[in-house]
């Protein structure tokens, strides 16, 4: 499946959800993006994904970053038979750049099990197969 950017791809054998970012997109973009990861993970009952930044810049604004606390993550509780493993994979560089309150490495600094879902941040691919498998 491949819109808005994004190519998602099932892996029944870790079992998880990989999506992958192909170009720069917009907010509107980023959001309609969730959106078909949730329905595709709803469509497999999935609560792990690997989302791989590394192909787009991160989108920083106070307005994403309210949707995304506000409106997509109050979805994810008790929608699946496990919390959520959000797993972001991004550059090396990426990691090491001085992030502001709504990125990506904000949001995945702070684990959220009691919300529902858990994030971590990620430069190699292995090791974010590694924590979603747990």
């Amino acid at each position: 499946m491949s819109a808005f950017g994004l190519e998602i791809t099932p892996r029944p054998d870790l079992p998880a959800i990989v999506a992958r970012w192909q170009r720069e997109i917009s907010a509107p973009e980023l959001q309609a993006g969730y959106f078909a990861i949730l329905e595709a993970a709803d469509t497999l009952g999935c609560w792990r994904w690997l989302l791989d930044l590394r192909r787009r810049d991160e989108l920083v604004s106070a307005e994403l970053t309210h949707w995304m606390n506000a409106d997509f993550f109050p979805l994810l509780p008790g929608r699946y038979s496990a919390p959520v493993r959000l797993a972001f994979l991004v550059s090396p560089l990426r990691a090491l750049q001085e992030q502001s309150a709504s990125s990506v490495a904000a949001i995945s600094a702070t684990t959220r099990p009691h919300h529902g879902y858990l994030t971590a941040l990620f430069t190699e691919e292995a090791a974010a197969y590694q924590w979603l498998a747990q």
